[in-house]
C-alpha cells in the first residue's frame, strides 16, 4: 500500500510519502514539497498550483492521501486562511480527479495511532518510517511522514481484526 501525507505549513504543501511492502519504508523519487511558483498571481497562481499538484499525486499514484487538519483554531489572518483552503481544495480535487481517496485527519488521530503527542506528531521515530536520519524540509515534512505512518498502522490494524 502506498500512503501520501500532505501537511500545508507555511504556504507550501510538504509531503511525506510511505510504502509499506515489505516493511514500512519512503517511496523513493516522491516528491518532497511543492511551493508557489514565482511571477504567477490570480488565477495563473491557481491553475500552475493546481497543475502542479495533479502531477505529483499523478505520478505518485497512491492508494491513499491524508490531509493533516490545521491545528490553528483562531487569530488566522484572512490571506492565510484562503491561501490553506485554496491548497486544500487544489489537494481534494486533484485526488478526486485520479481517484484517489482523500482524507483529512486531526493530529490527535494522527498522534494516536503512531504513538506521538498530538502537538508534536513529527517527534515519531523515525526508524518507524523506515529512515536512518531526517530527510530534507523536516519542519514541515515530519507531520506528512507522520500522516501517512498513521494511515498505514490503521490500515494494517483492520487487517489484524
Amino acid at each position: 500500500m502506498k500512503v501520501l501525507g500532505i501537511a500545508i505549513a507555511a504556504g507550501a504543501i510538504q509531503y511525506g510519502a510511505l510504502r509499506s511492502d515489505p516493511a514500512t519504508s519512503p517511496i523513493p523519487g516522491a516528491p518532497e514539497r511543492l511551493g508557489k511558483a514565482d511571477g504567477l498571481t490570480g488565477t495563473d497562481l491557481i491553475a500552475d498550483t493546481y497543475r502542479r499538484i495533479k502531477q505529483d499525486i499523478h505520478g505518485l499514484s497512491p492508494d491513499l492521501v491524508i490531509l493533516v487538519a490545521t491545528r490553528k483554531n483562531g487569530q488566522w489572518a484572512y490571506r492565510q486562511a484562503a491561501d490553506r483552503a485554496s491548497l486544500e481544495a487544489l489537494v481534494q480535487l486533484a485526488c478526486h480527479e485520479e481517484g484517489i481517496r482523500c482524507e483529512e485527519w486531526k493530529t490527535e488521530k494522527i498522534g494516536k495511532l503512531i504513538g506521538a503527542p498530538a502537538t508534536a506528531i513529527d517527534s515519531v521515530d523515525l526508524a518507524q518510517l523506515g529512515l536512518s536520519a531526517r530527510p530534507r524540509y523536516w519542519a514541515g515534512r515530519g507531520d506528512a511522514f507522520a500522516a501517512a505512518l498513521a494511515a498505514l498502522n490503521e490500515t494494517n490494524g483492520q487487517a489484524d481484526q
